[in-house]
Parts: structure tokens; C-alpha cells; sequence
């Protein structure tokens, strides 16, 4: 054997481990970061931002990056309004607007979070979502130092840690607050609830009214912000649960349904894009379960008592689809006619109780994120964070224990999958460390956040959820 075909067989090797370690069960790692970046006009963003005003003046006018997102305080008011028309405090809520004061101290660790752009260890990736070569990940503002909240990465390039893009641009960008999660639809549209809060512990606040956005993915422009009715928003909390929007296609692209779960005060917020209208519903199954509030995630023991999570659509081929829905604490699975859902009155029939229906239950430790359905298979895939796995569920047999199959499953690469989509073929998921964040520390020096995704096919080959 040559010393050329030998090093040939290490570096297969050593490519086939690296390989492995980037697979978890079925799943296969996308992209994978220890803290996040940001690629922002061209400017990268690796390290918090918080400048002192009066010692770096000079650089902040340089800096194309800080004269667009910061306003300088010795800037003409006239010249910024004109220059930057929609970039005022009109549309931007002036939490986004650094405003040093001339008498600033020095910085340093003392800084006030709330006068920071970049703090990179508050940056935790919550939702994901392929559509095309685009790759769409959120950032809720749940801390200080998040620039931006809806973001994407090109799903062609090569980095392991790729920075993240602002999207549609920094501009546009900065109008939303804070988003869980996106949807898109088939007709080219991506949607969210921007929950309005700025959710920062012991100081939230409501800058802007809670709305669903859609954004035209085929022109980068929002065209639509429909602010909720103040029926919809019974309590002050209830915008810091609105983590999830998803998409109902009904004849056309202009007669969609969007249903907005509100885990925090245990309703559903229907929308109906036609009538341009929205509506609240509530129902027993959409509370917490107790029995399931008790959870031990990656050495943290803590209780949760989170409703209605997901909703995932079962196309019929009827008028009528069907809805599958589970708080996060519950082991159950629920499901209601969509035209129970977008009937506005459906609520004051008698027999409104009894239109929903108990599917079965999934097992201990099974308390679910997102779940999705896949017209294709007839399976539906789960994010589970009690078990830090992603199973699978057949939906032409009972739900039970026995009927699960787990698909994945990793205390630590798998740790609080917050997010699951179906898209075409594939199963996308992200996990995000969110337990260990919350109520100890991240390790910077270890990878925390994950993309992963895998096709259909090879996720339920023989496994029950296969046909």
C-alpha cells in the first residue's frame, strides 16, 4: 500500500467520524453553533456591541452598520427622517434606537443591558424553518442585545456556524419585535406572530400591539400586519404565548386560515385571511395537564405549566380538515374539525364541548413542542423535550405508548428541540439548550444550538410508523 492511498484511507476516516458525530439517530446535523453571529449588511457581528459613545464617535460614523441600526444623537433629526423615511421611531420601536447620553461613563461590565445592540450570549435560536435554499431562524427578544429577531442562512453554503442574516433586510427587520416561529405557505407567503414584547424577566415590555405578519417571500416585503382585537388578547401575559402560528390552505391563496395557539392563557386565536377577521376560542383541552408539569431536562428540574402548543393540519380532501393539537404539558393528543375552527360562532352552540376529541396519549415523559403532519406517509413527527428526542406516530393506528417509535434521541445534541416542520419530503428540527439557559448556565466553549433535518423516507424506515 503507497503512503498516498494510506493518507487517502485516514482522511476517509477521519471525514466518515467527523460524519457520525454530526448525525444523531436518524437525524442529520445542518448547521450547529456555540453562540450565534450575525452577518449584517456585509458587517459581521462576533462579539457584543457596546460602544462608548464619546471615545468611539469617530468609528461609529465609519461604521455603515451603527449608522443604520443606532441613531447618533448628534445627527440632524431632519436629515435622518429623510434619509431613513420608514426608519424613525414611528415604525421602530425606540428600544431599537441606542441614545448615548454625552456624560456616558465608560462601559465596560457595568454596562446597562438595555443600551446594548449585540449581548451574543442572549442570542437563542427558537424556530426554524426550510423553504427553498433559504433556511428561516428566530430569535425572540427574551433578553437585551438581540439585533434582530426574524433571520435566515443559506441553505448553500458550507459553514458549519453560519451567521445569520437579518431578514428581508436590517431595515425591515428592526419593525418586528419579537417572533417564535414561522409558517410558510404554498402560495409563497411566510407568516408569524410578532408577540410586541420585548420579554426581558423582571421588566417586560409591550412595545408595539401583538400581530400576525406575512411576509412575500417572492418580493422580500411584508404585506400584511394584522393587529389582534383586544378580545384576542384577554391578559396582559398573553402575548408572551403566542410561540407558534400555523397555516390552513383552503380553495385559494386568498382564503387561508391562520390559528395562533396561546399557551400562557390557554386559548386559540383563529384569523381568517378573507374577512381579514379574528376570532378567540377557548376549550378545556387547550389547559395544561398537572400531572405532566413536573420536568428533568439536561440536569434542571423545573415545573412548567404551559397549554395549547401545537397545531398541526391533517389534510382530508374534504371541505373540512382536520386540526391535531396538545399543550406542552400533556402526554395527550387532540383534534377538531377545521370548520369548527373557522366557524366564529362555533362557541355558542350547545354542543360545542363535545366537537373536540381525545386521539390517545403518547406516554411519560412525552410533553411535545411542535408536532407535524405528513400528507405523504400519514405519520406525524413530534419534538419531544421530556425524552430530548423526535418520535413518530402513525395516524392510521390507536395513539398509545406502543405505537410510538422514537426517531432520535440525545440528552445533550437533542436537548429542548424547540422547534419541528414537515416540509415537502423532510423533517426539519432545531433544539436550543433553552432549560439549561434559563435556569444555569451555557458552556460557550460546546456546541449548544442545532439544525438538523432528514427525509421521510429514511426517518420511518422499519420502524412502526412505517406502512
Amino acid at each position: 500500500m503507497t503512503i498516498k492511498l494510506l493518507i487517502l484511507l485516514q482522511l476517509s476516516v477521519i471525514v466518515s467520524s467527523i460524519q457520525d458525530d454530526r448525525k444523531v439517530g436518524r437525524l442529520t446535523e445542518v448547521f450547529a453553533w456555540k453562540q450565534l453571529t450575525y452577518d449584517i449588511d456585509g458587517v459581521a457581528l462576533t462579539q457584543d456591541r457596546v460602544t462608548n459613545f464619546e471615545q468611539n464617535a469617530l468609528l461609529r460614523r465609519k461604521r455603515q452598520s451603527d449608522l443604520v441600526y443606532f441613531k447618533n444623537e448628534y445627527m440632524d433629526e431632519r436629515i435622518w427622517s429623510d434619509k431613513y423615511s420608514r426608519m424613525d421611531s414611528r415604525v421602530i420601536p425606540r428600544w431599537n434606537l441606542y441614545r448615548p447620553k454625552p456624560s456616558q461613563p465608560n462601559v465596560g461590565t457595568n454596562v446597562n443591558q438595555s443600551d446594548a445592540f449585540f449581548i451574543q450570549y442572549n442570542n437563542v435560536p427558537m424556530g426554524v424553518e426550510r423553504v427553498g435554499d433559504r433556511v428561516f431562524i428566530t430569535v425572540p427578544r427574551r433578553r437585551y442585545g438581540i439585533p434582530s429577531t426574524l433571520n435566515y442562512v443559506e441553505l448553500n453554503q458550507r459553514e458549519r456556524s453560519p451567521a445569520l442574516k437579518p431578514y428581508p433586510d436590517i431595515r425591515q427587520a428592526r419593525s418586528l419585535t419579537s417572533v417564535y416561529r414561522t409558517r410558510a405557505d404554498q402560495c409563497g407567503r411566510l407568516w408569524m406572530v410578532d408577540t410586541g414584547l420585548l420579554e426581558i424577566p423582571a421588566n417586560p415590555q409591550q412595545v408595539q400591539p401583538p400581530a400576525i405578519v406575512i411576509f412575500d417571500l417572492n418580493t422580500d416585503t411584508q404585506i400584511l400586519r394584522y393587529q389582534f382585537k383586544d378580545e384576542d388578547i384577554p391578559a396582559a401575559n398573553t402575548p408572551t404565548g403566542l410561540a407558534s402560528i400555523t397555516i390552513d390552505m383552503q380553495s385559494d391563496c386568498a382564503s387561508a386560515y391562520a390559528y395562533v395557539p396561546d399557551l400562557t392563557t390557554f386559548g386559540l386565536i383563529v384569523y381568517s385571511l378573507k374577512d381579514n377577521d379574528s376570532w378567540r376560542l377557548s376549550h378545556s383541552y387547550f389547559h395544561f395537564n398537572p400531572i405532566a408539569g413536573n420536568l428533568n431536562i439536561a440536569g434542571q428540574n423545573f415545573q412548567w405549566n404551559d397549554g395549547i402548543f401545537s397545531i398541526t393540519i391533517k389534510q382530508t380532501g374534504r371541505e373540512c380538515n382536520t386540526a391535531y393539537f396538545h399543550p406542552l404539558i400533556s402526554f395527550h393528543e387532540f383534534a377538531v374539525s377545521t370548520c369548527v375552527l373557522n366557524n366564529k360562532t362555533a362557541i355558542q352552540a350547545s354542543n360545542y364541548w363535545s366537537l373536540y376529541s381525545v386521539v390517545g396519549e403518547r406516554g411519560d415523559e412525552s410533553q411535545s413542542t411542535m408536532h407535524g403532519h405528513h400528507a405523504g406517509s400519514n405519520v406525524m413527527f413530534y419534538a419531544e423535550i421530556g425524552r430530548s428526542a423526535v418520535t413518530c406516530w402513525h395516524t392510521a393506528r390507536l395513539l398509545k405508548p406502543s405505537n410510538i417509535a422514537i426517531l432520535a434521541k440525545d440528552n445533550t445534541r437533542l436537548s429542548y428541540p424547540c422547534d419541528l416542520h414537515v416540509t415537502d419530503d423532510e423533517v426539519w428540527v432545531m433544539a436550543n439548550s433553552l432549560p439549561r439557559f434559563s435556569y444555569s448556565r451555557l458552556d460557550t466553549d460546546e456546541y449548544n444550538f442545532f439544525v438538523y433535518r432528514a427525509s421521510i423516507k429514511d426517518l420511518i424506515s422499519g420502524t412502526i410508523c412505517n406502512n
